[in-house]
C-alpha cells in the first residue's frame, strides 16, 4: 500500500519532507552538492538500486529541485544539474551535516569538511536571523500563526497551541 502524501497537512516541513525526505533522497542531494551529477556515478557512491535512483531523481525533476542536461549524444546521456530551487537545499543540508558531525561523527571526527571558499576556512552551519543576523536557537525563538494555517490533518492541536503561546505583546 503506498504512503499517504504529506503535501496535504498544512506544514511547510510536512510539505517539504514529500518532496525531499524519502529513504536516499538527501544523499542524492549531497553527491549532487559535490558535484557527481551523472546517473551511474551517484548509484556508484550510494550503492543505490538503478530503480530507487530512477524514481527519486525523477521526483526531484518533477518538483523542480534537478534538470537534466544532455552530455553526450550518442547515445543520449543525461547529467542531473541543480535548479535554483535545489541550490536552495544546501542550508538544510549544512545543518543536517553540523547535527551529524556533532552528535554522531564518533572518535574518528567527521567523515567531511566544509571549507568556505571566499576566507578558505573549514566551517559549519549556523542559522541566523534575516533581520540582525544573530544565531537563532530553540531557546531564542517563539512562533507565530502565518497566514496560511488552519486546522487540517496533520495540525489540530498545533495551531491552537502556538496561538495560546503567543506573548500578549504581539496579539
Amino acid at each position: 500500500m503506498p504512503k499517504a502524501a504529506m503535501s496535504d497537512i498544512v506544514c511547510s516541513i510536512a510539505r517539504t519532507l514529500d518532496v525531499v525526505g524519502e529513504r536516499w533522497t538527501p544523499l542524492i542531494l549531497r553527491d549532487l552538492f559535490v558535484g557527481l551529477n551523472r546517473f551511474e556515478d551517484i548509484r556508484r557512491d550510494l550503492g543505490i538500486a538503478t530503480n530507487v535512483l530512477t524514481a527519486r531523481l525523477e521526483t526531484l525533476r518533477q518538483h523542480g529541485i534537478v534538470e537534466t542536461r544532455a552530455y553526450q549524444s550518442n547515445p543520449v546521456r543525461h547529467e542531473y544539474v541543480l535548479t535554483e530551487q535545489g541550490r536552495d537545499l544546501y542550508p538544510v543540508l549544512t545543518m543536517l551535516i553540523t547535527w551529524g558531525d556533532k552528535w554522531l561523527a564518533g572518535p574518528e571526527g567527521p567523515p567531511a569538511l566544509v571549507v568556505h571558499r571566499d576566507c578558505g576556512r573549514t566551517t559549519s552551519g549556523v542559522v541566523t536571523c534575516t533581520e540582525c543576523a544573530a544565531p537563532l536557537t530553540a531557546d531564542n525563538v517563539h512562533w507565530l500563526p502565518g497566514p496560511g494555517s488552519h486546522r487540517a490533518p496533520g495540525t489540530m492541536l498545533i495551531g491552537d497551541y502556538i496561538q495560546a503561546s503567543v506573548p500578549p505583546s504581539e496579539t
